[in-house]
């Protein structure tokens, strides 16, 4: 008698895999299968508003029936003929930079006349601002985006981000304690080899140098001023043609010890209404710091 030959298919499971548990281990079967649990814990992540995986990822929209644009300058007309402006909407980042960034300056002091009497210590004007309509506000991944856009079809954009020594000549002395520069510079010294191809993830390190040095105004040199102002408009036109009217402050939401939670910076001035300004006092300066002291005693 022939032997009888029986085809049957036998599943044994995946090693360490658990019952209704689709997403691994030792490997997820799909990136998108996440238990009960895992999607109740990114959601409470992204609702975090100091979140790095919010500040990164989501893009926030200002409303202009609850937000106050502020600012902190010593020049009371710092939002007027500008083209962009660091702005803080959150009460916590408005008492983090009175604490930390306010200090006494000498100011020129006149009589009603005019005529200059003497020098006095005065701190900085609060500027306050309403805005028109809702703002949107750039995540760094979306300004990213935009910014490697411009990075691969205008030769001339292309060509001031990735020119190692001008875009060092933008930072501050104290450059080197700056992580996006560090990481910036080793990024251009890759591109130096014509044949190195970026990776998104490089693209986004030069992305976070340029919105480093976006204000720079030359210092004196009218052309340098000049250069940063052309690419930074180039950019800004990008942003606003795609719906954005101002970008995450990535240095200081990100990078900085400070701990901001959305620090912007606004560009769509046609949207800015001067709301009030005021010369702040120490009294000001010693409630922000009281702040900032209970806010890192509570751990926000």
């Amino acid at each position: 008698m022939d032997e009888m030959v029986y085809n049957y298919l036998s599943h044994h499971g995946i090693l360490g895999q658990k019952w209704g548990v689709r997403n691994g281990p030792p490997y997820p079967l799909g990136g998108g299968d996440y238990t009960a649990r895992e999607k109740r814990e990114i959601y409470k992540k992204r609702k975090q508003r100091n979140s790095i995986y919010n500040k990164k990822h989501f893009d926030e929209v200002l409303s202009a029936d609850k937000t106050t644009l502020s600012t902190l300058s010593y020049d009371k007309n710092r939002t007027q003929n500008t083209n962009m402006f660091y702005a803080t909407h959150d009460i916590f980042d408005k008492a983090q930079y009175t604490a930390l960034f306010n200090r006494k300056a000498p100011q020129a002091v006149y009589d009603k006349n005019g005529k200059y009497i003497g020098t006095n210590f005065c701190l900085k004007f609060r500027i306050n601002n309403s805005l028109k309509q809702n703002v949107k506000v750039a995540s760094e991944d979306s300004g990213a985006e935009l910014f490697a856009q411009l990075y691969k079809k205008d030769r001339d954009f292309y060509n001031f981000v990735t020119d190692k020594n001008r875009m060092q000549s933008y930072f501050v002395s104290d450059k080197y304690k700056f992580r996006g520069y560090r990481e910036s510079k080793a990024v251009l010294e890759k591109l130096k080899d014509k044949d190195y191809e970026p990776t998104e993830d490089d693209i986004k390190t030069l992305y976070r140098m340029f919105n480093y040095v976006v204000p720079y105004d030359g210092q004196g040199n009218a052309r340098s001023g000049k250069d940063v102002y052309t690419q930074r408009t180039k950019f800004f036109n990008a942003c606003k043609k795609a719906g954005y009217g101002a970008v995450l402050d990535t240095n200081d939401a990100i990078y900085g010890g400070f701990k901001a939670k959305s620090p912007v910076i606004m560009f769509d001035m046609e949207q800015i209404i001067p709301k009030n300004v005021y010369q702040t006092k120490m009294s000001d300066k010693r409630v922000a710091e009281l702040m900032l002291w209970g806010r890192k005693m509570m751990g926000l």
